[in-house]
């Protein structure tokens, strides 16, 4: 599997660098991985007790009141989207824009998803490759236009067309409808593919935040639709790989949890904001030691499920409360010697690549290129070699991933 080295890019603190750096060990890929709970694939309920659960205040709001707020924080986030997308230098808008049709959701019906397209200026004589994104926004804001600087540099850097899928959001739209739409968007321009020439082999999904755990999740519904009572076309799209920024991979753990394990609490999401983003898409509410379906909780699918996954990229932020299950996957995925590359992001929160503030930072063009350059790899073009990725590439791993000091959390059922 080669050499595993720590994946930071340079705007982070050399503390937890080095601490990150120190955690990672020469060995063998065997059982004894020194992971966050006994062992990567364990599916034994914790043995310690739970503590109790967070009771979220929001959660015996009426459905206006929460429609009220997340319409007030849509129209913030909407606006400071807007002006730094036009921010020098300025974000490519979209060459196009499509309506999809919704079939997956009870809310179905035709022309209810919006997606913005972007498509490379030069010519083309064979199918491009197509990056599916999926904007962040905690399922209740957000859309597509959010990730133009992504989708530029997808365009730049692979010649790729990109499609960003305006999904319905909560509290109008509660969980599963945001995730179901992302399914139907996917099924839907894999199966346009010869109109909007692209290679249906070639097809990448991405995401951000919220996002990045709907392109998890979308691949995971298309292995096992009957599961949840869909009904796929018998031949659906191969994913080729997923590109997951911070995603949210295990909603079992309560937020006051998360923020625990984070070395800088006061950079984590709001409890206000993170309060309604959960009363908004988790209705009605679920037990928190319920929250294991994989649509939810990505995270804790089957190892069956996660020995099929694509090559997947993980970007994750030093100072976020989803750092610590994000690493978790990572060396999940380690230990079923799946091919994965991972970077954590030194001295930045959750969304950093966002505004505020209007100017993109260094480090956003910094990770996106490293992105891309994975992409690149996986489709097998010549890229310059990046030093700094983490990556697990077969069953005999010479390094092994091991837990920084601060990322330690009770055991989860994976089953």
């Amino acid at each position: 599997m080669g050499e595993l080295k720590p994946a930071v890019s340079s705007s982070t603190p050399v503390s937890v660098a080095t601490s990150i750096a120190s955690n990672i060990a020469s060995g063998v890929a065997t059982p004894a991985l020194s992971p966050l709970v006994e062992s990567p694939t364990s599916a034994e309920p914790p043995s310690s007790p739970s503590p109790p659960d967070y009771v979220n205040p929001l959660e015996a709001s009426s459905r206006w009141y929460l429609s009220a707020r997340a319409s007030a924080v849509r129209y913030a986030a909407s606006l400071g989207f807007s002006l730094s997308n036009r921010s020098d230098p300025t974000a490519p808008s979209p060459t196009r824009d499509l309506w999809l049709d919704s079939t997956l959701s009870r809310w179905s019906g035709r022309r209810k998803i919006k997606v913005d397209v972007w498509v490379p200026s030069r010519m083309s004589a064979s199918p491009r490759s197509a990056v599916i994104d999926l904007h962040g926004g905690g399922w209740i804001l957000g859309q597509g236009t959010d990730d133009a600087r992504w989708a530029g540099a997808v365009m730049e850097a692979l010649d790729a067309v990109v499609f960003s899928v305006n999904y319905r959001l909560a509290p109008s739209f509660p969980f599963p409808v945001p995730i179901e739409d992302c399914v139907d968007a996917v099924l839907q321009i894999a199966s346009r593919a010869s109109e909007f020439g692209i290679d249906p082999q070639s097809l990448f999904l991405s995401g951000f935040s919220a996002g990045a755990t709907n392109a998890l999740t979308s691949w995971l519904v298309m292995q096992d639709p009957t599961r949840w009572g869909y009904d796929l076309p018998t031949a659906r799209p191969a994913v080729a790989g997923l590109i997951l920024f911070y995603p949210t991979l295990d909603i079992t753990i309560s937020r006051p949890e998360k923020r625990q394990l984070c070395p800088r609490p006061e950079l984590t999401l709001a409890p206000g904001l993170t309060d309604l983003i959960d009363a908004s898409y988790v209705y009605p509410p679920i037990p928190r030691d319920q929250r294991t379906d994989p649509r939810l909780s990505p995270g804790l699918m089957s190892d069956e499920l996660l020995r099929k996954l694509p090559p997947l990229h993980l970007c994750l932020c030093e100072y976020d409360m989803l750092l610590a299950e994000g690493f978790r996957f990572a060396q999940r995925l380690q230990y079923h010697g799946k091919t994965f590359s991972m970077r954590i992001v030194k001295g930045e929160a959750h969304g950093w690549d966002k505004p505020p503030p209007l100017m993109p930072k260094e480090s956003v063009a910094v990770e996106y290129g490293e992105a891309t350059r994975v992409v690149a790899r996986w489709l097998g073009r010549d890229c310059e070699t990046d030093r700094e990725s983490t990556g697990s590439r077969g069953p005999k791993a010479k390094r092994l991933l091991k837990r920084p000091s601060y990322l330690s959390f009770r055991a989860r059922s994976m089953r």
